[in-house]
């Protein structure tokens, strides 16, 4: 611990380590929220102290630059959606219906999938100054979700006996309908997304490539009049 971090911990005894660490992460969370209000390029370090509310003079005990929270922002959403999504689902491999089923429920949690969170994932995706940083943090995960997804529908396949189905062609077109529903995500209010109807178009894809396979909605029930 720097000199200067010391004397701010034996000032304050609640700046111990387990107060440095939610400090960190409030600062974290903050950097989330103003890259989706205002996107990389706007975000400054004086916006996400604000969001944070926490001083502008305590950033420096923890990132030594805003290029350095932006990266610790992106890494902290690609180590939660391997906590949250790859390793449940790859727990799964051994019952492919089951594990693509949970894939979709995972991806497309309010958790993972907030308006918030996945625009900070587009920010990185779409402006060119922040495109090796993602490639950095995330190409390789990016690689092993698709592998995965890839893994289960081979399996699929190969259990229904379903041998004209090209396993890369069926993994890429659900990773492509998983995104295009997070893009509408991404420009939506949390209170106007309809989470059930977001996870139903993407089981009627599965449900179209392996028909009897992944159950259908239950019918929703008429309102009965007053």
């Amino acid at each position: 611990m720097s000199t200067a971090a010391a004397a701010v911990t034996a000032a304050n005894p609640a700046d111990s380590r387990p107060g440095r660490v939610r400090a960190r992460q409030r600062l974290i969370e903050a950097t989330i929220s103003a890259l989706h209000i205002y996107g990389p390029s706007r975000t400054t370090v004086s916006r996400v102290v604000a969001l944070a509310g926490l001083s502008p003079g305590i950033v420096r005990f923890y990132f030594n630059s805003k290029a350095a929270m932006l990266v610790a922002a992106l890494e902290y959403l690609a180590a939660e959606f391997e906590e949250r999504v790859l390793k449940p689902v790859a727990a799964l491999k051994d019952s492919p219906v089951v594990a693509l089923g949970l894939l979709v429920e995972l991806y497309l949690d309010p958790e993972i999938a907030s308006p918030r969170k996945v625009s900070v994932w587009y920010s990185f995706w779409g402006e060119a100054s922040s495109r090796q940083e993602y490639l950095d943090i995330c190409g390789q995960k990016d690689e092993d979700f698709a592998a995965l997804v890839r893994e289960l529908t081979a399996s699929l396949i190969a259990r229904t006996g379903a041998g004209h189905l090209d396993a890369d062609g069926v993994a890429l077109g659900l990773i492509g309908v998983l995104e295009v529903l997070w893009q509408g995500i991404a420009f939506q209010s949390e209170a106007g997304l309809n989470r059930r109807a977001l996870v139903a178009r993407a089981l009627a894809y599965l449900r179209s490539v392996f028909p009897g396979q992944f159950p259908a909605p239950a019918p929703q029930r008429a309102r009965r009049g007053r």
